[in-house]
């Protein structure tokens, strides 16, 4: 677990609140029916029209209520005990889509969702459940902006937080993942603490706000596939600025920004940045509101919950009043869940993978690709697990080999014509045990991955590896030149990226120091053109770069594709090539936002699209998140990989009812690629 906290700020932080609290007015605007206890509530942001926007609320004993943006009352239902709201829009099965609500059944252990349609009658209707363990007191839901994919989060006074993931499936919404029985099966559950009270899911940054009400708000990562550590992003004082959490909201803008809001008993209404660590922006109170207890945003303002009164209701606060009156908070142009989505991401599913590898935690890192000169269809993947060693998969991810042979971050491989004229195939990785080059030769069998011998004069003391001169060996990518001659580029973690000229001979490989490059920050994913001599380097926070590849060329490197937020999203990882004689394509692993963006290479390097690896359920494969390294293949490897296929490190393997594994590498169907790739 990581915490962080900065205790003297947050100390100093809170003393600066309680001087500058302001006291907002709320408008006329409230809810014209009132109920002992108001709960929870939701709203429903209309894709046309903002005054037909609908507060949905949950009423503990008298189940749940709609009212229109004037607080007029549309519907209510007083069935069953209800807490918690949240909403979704979009859930897709296949041309059919739905809006969601889902809300807590206490009483009975379990969620319940509403499809919500104003054109409608009744509003809201019934279209699924889901039992579960806990009596879910807060409710929140995650949308995937990439995949889609949507979860349900449930929390329970007693510290649990369970989620599911969900999906919509001929008009009705059930669990995605299920056991033999078909009983749900829970994505996460975890023991976050003691009493909880509230949480809210930021599907843009894929993070889950929790709060623990006499503790703090916990973070969280939104996704099941790919959970974070948690850390503590603010808490009670006399430490932090809170004292008593009940609920939370987001308010969205363009461009990321955005607020997280919170209702706090005893502190009051409290304002914090979406971005970075989540930093204090303003305290405010409302006028007639006794206890800051609930509040829910909406396109035009806020719901206050106004609990306290004899006949409880919710009154509007406009969103210009507190931009007004709150120092250092804008909140012009605003979104809703309705408006996040990754333009131009296409979805394809992982048609295999890779056992997991031996080494807990960040282990797996870079695919390579051996491919078999007698028969393509036993070819291997090669792979580093940077915590031991190299490895060797079949095309069905079985693992022939583990070499426990130093700590190799990247690989890549390319076929020599050694010393004596014969054809082997040479991998070089980079060993960050003792920040070398080493060498090895691919050459099937049961054991096939064999460490070459390293000879001139770079060779290590204690090992037959050549040894670099930058700050510490990260990335790395061979490259042959049309005479055959091979080389390895090695990128540093300082910017240098060294080129090794790498020589068979009767006693080993050669190695020479020819050349250095430069970027100015941390590079890591590297790829060679040999059919055009393009050198293609990820600054991982910056941009790609190209470079001649060439040794007796220019140092200087030419933009490729700048970190933009949309089609790269640092940290640039893994690059690699596709190349069949009919597309040309580079792609990049875009870690930021889970994808890989897809760039034209004989077309102007024109991009094309991105496209996100997400699971099959049905399989028990997980998708791929947060990846490191990448390869693709164009080679036909017979019946299951007629096009080749696309490799990708997963940080985040889960099994088949969503366990934690170590990380492992997803398998991708070329054809499944070149499918959403077609204008």
């Amino acid at each position: 677990m990581t915490i962080k906290l900065t205790i003297m700020a947050m100390m100093m932080g809170a003393v600066s609140v309680a001087a500058h609290a302001t006291t907002v007015t709320p408008t006329q605007t409230k809810t014209q029916a009132s109920y002992e206890d108001i709960a929870d509530a939701a709203v429903w942001v209309s894709p046309t029209d903002a005054s037909k926007d609908l507060l949905i609320a949950t009423l503990e004993g008298d189940g749940l209520a709609v009212f229109d943006q004037t607080g007029r009352l549309l519907l209510t239902d007083a069935s069953t005990d209800i807490l918690g709201a949240d909403i979704r829009y979009g859930l897709k099965d296949g041309q059919s889509s739905m809006d969601i609500v889902a809300v807590g059944l206490p009483d009975e252990e379990a969620f319940a969702f509403y499809r919500i349609d104003p054109t409608a009658t009744p509003i809201l209707q019934q279209v699924g459940r889901i039992d579960t363990f806990i009596a879910p007191e807060a409710v929140c839901l995650y949308q995937n902006v990439t995949t889609g994919e949507t979860t349900v989060t449930g929390l329970s006074d007693q510290g649990d937080l369970v989620q599911y993931k969900v999906r919509h499936r001929n008009g009705q919404i059930e669990s995605a993942v299920v056991d033999k029985k078909g009983q749900p099966i829970a994505v996460r559950h975890t023991q976050v603490g003691g009493e909880l009270s509230a949480c809210v899911a930021d599907d843009e940054t894929s993070t889950l706000y929790v709060a623990e009400q006499n503790v703090g708000v916990w973070v969280y990562g939104a996704d099941a596939e790919n959970v974070k550590d948690r850390r503590l992003m603010d808490v009670v004082a006399p430490l932090g600025h809170l004292e008593e959490i009940e609920s939370m909201d987001l308010v969205y803008q363009a461009g990321g920004k955005g607020y997280l809001l919170i209702a706090d008993e005893g502190a009051g209404f409290l304002v914090y940045d979406r971005e970075g660590e989540h930093a204090f922006k303003a305290k405010f109170d409302v006028a007639g509101v006794e206890e800051a207890k609930l509040l829910t945003a909406s396109s035009n303002g806020l719901w206050i919950g106004n609990t306290e009164i004899e006949a409880p209701v919710y009154e509007k606060v406009t969103l210009s009043s507190l931009a007004n009156q709150l120092r250092g908070v804008a909140l012009n142009d605003l979104q809703s869940h309705r408006d996040l989505s990754l333009e131009g991401v296409k979805l394809v599913a992982a048609t295999g993978e890779t056992e997991e590898v031996s080494e807990d935690g960040d282990a797996a890192d870079d695919p390579a690709f051996w491919l078999n000169p007698e028969d393509a269809s036993k070819s291997l993947i090669i792979a580093t697990n940077k915590k031991g060693g190299l490895m060797a998969y079949d095309l069905k991810g079985k693992e022939v080999q583990f070499l426990e042979e130093g700590e190799p971050n990247n690989v890549d491989i390319r076929t020599i014509t050694d010393w004596d004229g014969s054809q082997v195939a040479l991998a070089t990785a980079t060993n960050r045990d003792l920040n070398t080059l080493a060498l090895y030769k691919i050459v099937g069998g049961d054991e096939p991955i064999q460490p070459a011998k390293a000879v001139g004069n770079h060779v290590h003391q204690e090992a037959s590896e050549f040894v670099s001169n930058v700050d510490e060996v990260y990335g790395l990518c061979m490259y042959q030149a049309k005479n055959g001659q091979v080389y390895s580029f090695l990128n540093g973690k300082n910017g240098v990226i060294e080129q090794w000229r790498l020589t068979p001979t009767k006693s080993g490989i050669k190695g020479d120091l020819v050349r250095r490059l430069k970027v100015d920050s941390q590079p890591e994913g590297c790829v060679a053109d040999d059919s055009t001599g393009i050198l293609y380097v990820g600054e991982e926070d910056v941009a790609i770069w190209t470079f001649e590849a060439d040794e007796n060329a220019s140092t200087q490197a030419s933009l490729f594709a700048a970190v933009d937020g949309k089609q790269l999203v640092d940290d640039i990882e893994g690059l690699t090539l596709y190349q069949n004689g009919k597309n040309h394509y580079l792609i990049a692993s875009s870690q930021g936002n889970n994808t890989y963006a897809v760039y034209d290479l004989d077309n102007d390097n024109r991009y094309v699209a991105s496209f996100a690896i997400i699971g099959d359920d049905e399989k028990g494969i997980d998708g791929s998140s947060d990846t490191d390294g990448i390869h693709a293949v164009s080679a036909n490897l017979g019946e299951a990989y007629p096009n080749g296929l696309f490799i990708a490190q997963d940080w985040y393997n889960l099994d088949a009812e969503y366990h934690a594994e170590k990380q492992n590498f997803k398998i991708v169907d070329w054809r499944s690629i070149e499918q959403v790739l077609q204008p």
